[in-house]
């Protein structure tokens, strides 16, 4: 039995997810392979308007929180993770937004409405090759220099640029070269002249996330691409609304992957008889033990997660005492996911390391969730500055 769907409204949804997850399936395991981009199930995606879920009713959007996305991407990640976490990168621009309105309105209004309408597709682009993940503070290569009144020139390389074959919007971090030391966020059309993709993504894990290089060449931006400037020295308190969005979509992806290494286990468990034996070795103690913590692992994770979303959305006041445990859910999450596809591989043997058989690609697509945001050095600090600053009050 479970607590979740819990309202008509994320039944829907989750059933939309459920019909996406039992489609893409069966080429998952061909993409993951291949290492190719699965056009088909980005297709399909679109056509069943889940694109659009988390967009605004105003906007003509489906309106749904986080809660309702995070089951929704659980679902999809049970059929194919790099399916289900490059879709995630799309929701979590798009809800981040409707939950913080922190875009100009036009250019709120213009990706909102071409989402709704023509199924257009966002991501932040941000890491570079040589800067990493810009939250560790450095400044990009990435750069915006004057050419006249309202036009700038955009030039540079960004790297691990998820669903880049199909992206419409690029939300992109570049260094604004004026003297200021601002770091722009501007939104870049991938169709713009001088956009161009290399297709470097040759990873263990997610292998079908396209997640290539982006190039910029004297890309042509105007002033009213600007969606914010900003001063790293100077850095202006954030609001803490949208912060929830990757880490708890992010989570709910990977945690379906360790959902399905777990009824592999569980089939492979009551169904494997070894020649000679009667009973299959679902009866060894040793094996139900490890079905069991698997289990026990998942129930945990689950509650954990989806609880947490629904205090995100229930108390929107509180939101700057929930997020380092929304860090820390998501790495408790992550570490879940290994650990239950950790014990699958050990139930299943080396069956499960071939290279047919789905387990293997369950195992290392999860640890993948090790290096997105928040890591787990950066969600310690950020439970510790805040439980220590707690009690200094208190004291």
């Amino acid at each position: 039995v479970h607590m979740w769907p819990n309202s008509e409204k994320q039944k829907k949804i989750v059933e939309t997810a459920k019909s996406i997850a039992k489609k893409i399936a069966p080429t998952a395991q061909y993409h993951d392979f291949n290492a190719t981009f699965p056009v088909e199930h980005f297709r399909l995606i679109r056509e069943k308007g889940y694109l659009k879920a988390c967009v605004p009713e105003k906007y003509g959007g489906l309106g749904h929180g986080i809660t309702d996305m995070a089951l929704s991407q659980y679902e999809i990640g049970k059929a194919c993770g790099s399916t289900a976490v490059a879709v995630g990168m799309h929701h979590q621009v798009v809800g981040t937004e409707s939950e913080s309105d922190q875009w100009p309105e036009k250019i709120r209004s213009m990706i909102f409405n071409d989402v709704v309408q023509s199924g257009a597709i966002a991501n932040n682009i941000a890491s570079e090759p040589e800067l990493g993940s810009p939250r560790g503070g450095g400044r990009p290569s990435t750069s915006l220099t004057k050419s006249s009144n309202n036009e700038w020139i955009l030039n540079g390389r960004k790297t691990w640029s998820t669903l880049s074959p199909v992206l419409t919007y690029a939300m992109t971090l570049a260094a604004v070269e004026d003297g200021s030391g601002d770091v722009a966020k501007i939104v870049v059309e991938m169709n713009s002249s001088g956009v161009s993709i290399e297709e470097t993504w040759n990873s263990m894990s997610m292998r079908a996330t396209g997640s290539h290089d982006i190039i910029f060449n004297n890309v042509k931006v105007s002033e009213k691409d600007f969606i914010s400037r900003s001063n790293p020295k100077n850095r202006a308190s954030v609001s803490p609304n949208g912060a929830a969005w990757f880490p708890m979509l992010l989570s709910g992806a990977n945690l379906g992957i360790a959902h399905s290494a777990r009824l592999y286990a569980i089939k492979f468990a009551l169904n494997r008889r070894p020649t000679g034996s009667q009973a299959p070795i679902s009866d060894i103690p040793h094996i139900r033990e490890q079905i069991a913590k698997m289990e026990s692992q998942l129930l945990r994770a689950r509650r954990n997660l989806f609880s947490c979303c629904e205090d995100w959305e229930k108390y929107p006041y509180d939101r700057d005492d929930l997020l380092p445990e929304i860090s820390i859910v998501k790495v408790q999450t992550i570490e879940a996911a290994i650990s239950i596809t950790d014990l699958a591989m050990r139930i299943v043997g080396a069956v499960g390391l071939d290279k047919d058989k789905p387990l293997e690609r369950y195992f290392r697509d999860v640890r993948s969730g090790i290096s997105n945001p928040p890591i787990e050095a950066r969600a310690l600090e950020q439970l510790a500055s805040h439980l220590l600053s707690a009690i200094d009050k208190t004291a």
